[in-house]
């Protein structure tokens, strides 16, 4: 007898917990979201095999991209079948390509009788014209490569003004640190630009582009010229303001959104089909140094608030360094941090 459709087994609520959790580490730790480190992060969160449970367990934190990858080369099984049909596919279609044009210069012949009024040559033209289409087809879903929109040509006519990542945010505060706190104080600010992320995947990578390009360069004109700006993941600015007024801060979050506004009321008079863009954001605030990992966990947390409530303006969390706080981060970490 089926369960209400209502109630998930135990089993699959499990595997249901075990996959957002590892969708989670994969997000926090600003990790590829592939399904390479998806599987191999479930396969740890399971426990089933314990020496990759362990070998992970032994990485250096935070974990890093490339230690992963070392252990999916490691322990995911190996799945040549899609590469393989990609290639068949390709040379099946190179085959038959070149069958048809010695075909249409006379080089091969058809044999085959003109009795029943059938052209044995415009038969055979079909039937490979059936062939490439079913083979293209294939080639098609496994290569999964988004159809670029036209019109975005000209969205792209502009100096390209890229950002660092979340690695250079995790330079800059260390360093902020060590030089002494900001009188004022000192605020994470995150952005995330809704819909920005799917365009890439909609055939709409150069409006993308353009997007990025256009907030990174406004952005640099909206802070002081001591604060920072970083793309802390795909869709996500994160600004370092040497400030904590949530006036100001509030007024610095109005800026950004007009800018976003004004770049995709531009992009959208060529595109119609342009998802709609929303900035939400999420702050968190200091006045003495902390861990990084607190200090983007907490703008991070007022995001997801933020996003929840679908607030126009920024949701604002103090951080502060308790005892408990720091055994958390030295034990992720291995190290004590200095304040």
């Amino acid at each position: 007898m089926r369960p209400p459709p209502h109630r998930l087994l135990p089993h699959v609520r499990e595997a249901d917990i075990l996959g957002r959790k590892a969708f989670e580490f994969l997000s926090k730790n600003h990790l590829d979201l592939s399904p390479d480190n998806f599987e191999l992060v479930h396969a740890v969160m399971t426990g089933r095999d314990k020496a990759l449970r362990a070998d992970f367990l032994a990485l250096p934190k935070p974990v890093g991209q490339a230690a992963l990858s070392i252990l999916a080369q490691r322990f995911l099984p190996r799945r040549p079948m899609v590469s393989a049909l990609k290639t068949t596919s390709e040379q099946a279609v190179g085959a038959l390509e070149d069958l048809r044009k010695l075909l249409e210069g006379g080089t091969v012949t058809v044999a085959g009788s003109s009795d029943d009024g059938e052209d044995p040559m415009a038969a055979l033209d079909v039937q490979l014209e059936t062939c490439l289409d079913a083979l293209q087809a294939v080639c098609k879903l496994v290569t999964a490569e988004p159809v670029e929109v036209a019109g975005q040509d000209h969205l792209t006519a502009q100096l390209s003004f890229g950002l660092p990542g979340y690695s250079a945010l995790v330079q800059r505060l260390d360093d902020v640190f060590k030089e002494g706190m900001p009188e004022e104080g000192l605020s994470l600010m995150l952005c995330r630009i809704e819909g920005l992320e799917p365009l890439s995947r909609s055939g709409l990578v150069k409006v993308s582009d353009y997007m990025k390009n256009t907030l990174a360069r406004f952005t640099h004109r909206l802070i002081a010229k001591n604060d920072a700006a970083y793309w802390t993941a795909p869709d996500e600015l994160g600004l370092l303001i040497g400030a904590s007024s949530e006036t100001y801060l509030a007024q610095l979050g109005e800026k950004v959104s007009r800018v976003v506004a004004d770049a995709e009321a531009i992009a959208r008079k060529s595109i119609k089909s342009m998802p709609k863009l929303a900035c939400r954001f999420g702050c968190a605030r200091t006045d003495r140094p902390v861990p990084v990992a607190q200090l983007y966990g907490a703008a991070r947390q007022s995001l997801q608030r933020a996003e929840l409530t679908e607030s126009l303006v920024p949701v604002f969390t103090g951080v502060s360094l308790d005892a408990s706080t720091l055994r958390r981060y030295e034990a992720l970490y291995g190290r004590r941090h200095r304040g």
